[in-house]
């Protein structure tokens, strides 16, 4: 009976240490690593070829950030996004736009790109299974992850848009920037989670 209760409670810790290891300090999942995760997972780019998720491995981080190009806000972002892709891109900071819509056409995804001069690559989850496996509601929704697949920062780009309706004439913070700047300096991310603001993502299902 006492060896019977020692191995339950050995095989608890273990389950224990397995769970606390897919799960970051601040309560976020690590979504890389594993079957069905984000490097597991295909997408197709705006010139119609399957992409990959594992290249975003290579990173030191990679930014995702969920898109619609019929989204009044997520127009307004490009210019922001621009500059930040200029500034980090070099960096070993992969950028990458998703839009996750199953009836979005690629036509309207190039128009998209060229209209607001996008300089990095645009993908297309059509069945929505990246976007699930974050948890992204919003677009624009912005989300970092490293190049294990840790989920470092999720939510708005900065608070130009407080609330529908509503825009400051400048943003007073710039949470999406404040933790690509963590990231490099090899500091905490102070803020790790934010609400977005903008149009919902509909889901396919």
């Amino acid at each position: 009976m006492l060896g019977t209760s020692i191995s339950k409670i050995v095989v608890t810790i273990i389950l224990g240490a397995i769970f606390a290891m897919t799960t970051v300090a601040s309560g976020q999942a690590v979504v890389g690593g594993q079957q069905g995760s984000v490097f597991a997972t295909t997408l197709r780019t705006a010139e119609g070829r399957e992409f990959s998720c594992d290249s975003f491995q290579k990173n030191k981080a990679t930014v995702l950030i969920f898109l619609s190009g019929s989204c009044p806000i997520c127009q307004k972002y490009t210019l922001t996004l621009k500059s930040l892709w200029a500034e980090f891109s070099g960096k070993n900071i992969g950028f990458y736009g998703v839009f996750p819509s199953a009836s979005v056409e690629i036509d309207s995804v190039v128009g998209f790109a060229r209209k607001y001069s996008i300089p990095f690559p645009l993908l297309l989850d059509s069945t929505q299974a990246l976007t699930s496996l974050l948890k992204a509601k919003i677009t624009p929704e912005a989300v970092v992850i490293s190049g294990s697949g840790e989920v470092l920062y999720q939510g708005r780009i900065d608070n130009l848009f407080p609330l529908i309706g509503r825009k400051r004439y400048a943003a007073t913070s710039h949470e999406l920037k404040d933790a690509l700047v963590s990231i490099l300096g090899a500091k905490p991310i102070q803020v790790k989670n934010t609400q977005p603001v903008g149009c919902f993502i509909e889901s396919v299902k």
